[in-house]
């Protein structure tokens, strides 16, 4: 038996071993640490002061983001670099400021309803831009929060936790329900894009019982973090190494050049194990609400979710709503493009198909899917898709008059893509990231081929804001 328990135990210690040296020869792999992978940006305000209003968060939000930025700032850099205040890529420039919260004020006589929306993760809340002044064309005021440890360093997302995101969120809405209260009693909403999603998912769970929290009129998410692969789990097996100062970068998933003006694209360990245990706490409270049948006190909830996502995990949203939601709830999917149906992957093909997604019960959520037309009816031919619901005898076109096509040259809408125009500045069709289309050689371009072919923008924009308004009407 001692030779057993002597054998196991040098077993354990070789194990070690080999982890440490594996360890070590992928931190040399690894990318050197630059300054914004290194240094701490200061206490996030949110979290040391409890602001009074929106506005006066904002000036001194201004003036955070700009010290930091200045902290790494050098004209020397990568002309592609975001620190370099000579970059095309450097957010801070004609007094803007790419990466701060934003406030769309319609003005106090004609706001018609006040709106709180949150970005994702490593993201700012510049994502969120067309959509808050699509809902400030509707006369709503809106509030796009920057989240803790965003849009400053990547380094940010080093330490912080879910939970400071979550109380940065109860801050906005509080103020958010305060303008809508003081504008005449008008609705209160709430809309999230991924990560951002989640906390709003988080929020109104909470607000059931927490009635120190102001439960929205109506909840919009856009590619909402429902669940996560599962290997996010691991991310905290770094600790136990890289605190070592030779081994800081295996703190980090990847160390990238950031070359995006408003997202990091360096991605932190913390960052993937925060949204994992984000996720997790929602699906457990899920199951509670579920349990208790307090599902008919949530409140009415329309989410927009591709089917082929490789950020969030689609199904997990599927099954949320298969066990919370009622027929006050929609759920609008977006199949992939057939028309390409030859190159796309067969388990693609088979797998991620919405029109295998069912609801049932008297009381089931709305389902709407967009699909391209069984049988083309004009010139435009297999790009030509609409939006459809289930019935009896299979599917129905809601709108059978609307021409909505594909972009000829997209296969799919992809994770990121789900909040942005066509129109935007730098995402949309003509804009910097999104209207680039060149071809060449591998290694070659500061880019990594994924980011070019990953498609920026939703070409079907204007069919999800026409979702929203008919959502809102009902």
């Amino acid at each position: 038996m001692r030779r057993f328990f002597r054998n196991l135990l040098l077993f354990i210690v070789f194990l070690l071993v080999l982890i440490v040296a594996f360890s070590v020869y992928q931190s040399d792999q690894m990318p050197e640490l630059k300054k914004w992978h290194t240094l701490k940006p200061g206490k996030e305000l949110l979290l040391t002061k409890d602001y009074p209003d929106i506005n006066s968060y904002l000036k001194d939000e201004d003036a955070y983001i700009r010290k930091i930025f200045e902290e790494v700032a050098d004209s020397s850099l990568d002309r592609h670099n975001r620190y370099n205040p000579s970059s095309y890529y450097y957010p801070l420039k004609n007094g803007d400021n790419l990466n701060a919260s934003f406030v769309y004020d319609p003005g106090k006589e004609n706001t018609k309803a006040a709106v709180l929306l949150v970005h994702g993760l490593s993201d700012s809340p510049y994502y969120m831009r067309d959509l808050g002044k699509f809902f400030k064309d509707k006369g709503y005021y809106v509030f796009g929060l920057r989240l803790p440890g965003h849009g400053t360093l990547p380094s940010g997302l080093l330490e912080v936790k879910w939970q400071d995101w979550a109380k940065a969120v109860k801050w906005a809405a509080a103020q958010v329900h305060k303008i809508s209260v003081e504008r005449g009693n008008k609705p209160f909403y709430m809309g999230g894009f991924s990560t951002g999603g989640a906390l709003i998912i988080n929020y109104s769970f909470l607000g059931l019982d927490d009635k120190t929290l102001f439960e929205p009129d109506r909840i919009f998410l856009f590619s909402p973090a429902a669940g996560v692969t599962p290997l996010a789990k691991f991310s905290a097996m770094h600790k136990a190494l890289s605190w070592i100062p030779s081994l800081g970068n295996l703190r980090w998933l990847d160390i990238l050049p950031e070359y995006n003006p408003v997202k990091y694209n360096s991605f932190t360990k913390n960052a993937a194990r925060q949204i994992y245990l984000l996720t997790k706490e929602n699906q457990r409270l899920a199951k509670e609400i579920a349990h208790d049948g307090k599902q008919k006190d949530l409140p009415p909830t329309l989410a927009f979710q591709s089917m082929v996502d490789a950020t969030v995990v689609a199904d997990d949203l599927i099954k949320l709503y298969k066990e919370l939601g009622t027929a006050k709830d929609r759920l609008f999917l977006f199949d992939v493009n057939r028309m390409y149906r030859f190159i796309i992957k067969k388990e693609v093909l088979e797998n991620c198909d919405p029109r295998k997604v069912s609801f049932a019960g008297d009381n089931a959520p709305q389902l709407h899917l967009l699909l391209n037309k069984p049988k083309p009816d004009s010139l435009y031919g297999p790009i030509v898709c609409g939006v459809y619901k289930p019935d009896k005898e299979g599917f129905t076109n809601i709108w059978p008059d609307s021409l909505i096509t594909w972009s000829v040259n997209c296969f799919a809408i992809s994770h990121i893509s789900v909040p942005v125009s066509p129109y935007n500045k730098l995402f949309g069709s003509s804009g910097f990231y999104g209207g680039f289309d060149v071809h060449g050689e591998n290694d070659v371009l500061i880019f990594p081929a994924n980011d070019i072919l990953r498609v920026q923008y939703n070409p079907f924009f204007d069919v999800m804001t026409y979702e929203i308004n008919d959502f809102i009407s009902e």
